[in-house]
């Protein structure tokens, strides 16, 4: 049973949405939507950890043993995939830390624009691993 694919749609959401919310707070500057901005950070982040053990996981699981596929194509799509998806969760980690450390990042001008850039590189790593992960699935087959 692939346990990978259950995990990895709240985190894909929640760090997109995360983003989106952080530049409505800069148009609105509501504090509800910046709080909103923040928990769906903080709760896409603790998500893709898992997401990320899963697909560890699964791809040990799926790639090793005697009547395993091991085309070389297969693995460096596979690597691709894990490491897109690693340095998304650590663009957005960084965020998170840098939000956690300074509460007020978006109202400081020269701290917002490092902090909207991992926003921007976070969730275009997040679009890039996850079409990573559909050619997985869809060309190779693989967890089906």
């Amino acid at each position: 049973m692939n346990v990978h694919p259950a995990t990895v749609h709240f985190p894909i959401a929640l760090l997109l949405i995360s983003s989106l919310f952080t530049l409505l707070y800069l148009r609105s500057h509501k504090p509800s939507i910046e709080t909103t901005a923040y928990h769906t950070l903080l709760v896409g982040w603790c998500s893709g950890v898992i997401a990320v053990a899963s697909g560890s996981l699964d791809a040990f699981r799926q790639l090793t043993g005697p009547d395993a596929v091991r085309s070389a194509d297969l693995i460096n799509w596979v690597n691709a995939h894990a490491i897109v998806n690693i340095a998304a969760l650590f663009v957005y980690g960084q965020a998170l830390l840098r939000r956690r450390r300074r509460p007020d990042i978006l109202d400081t001008t020269s701290l917002r624009r490092t902090y909207l850039a991992l926003h921007a590189v976070g969730a275009a790593l997040i679009l890039i691993g996850g079409w990573l992960g559909g050619q997985l699935v869809y060309t190779f087959g693989l967890g089906t």
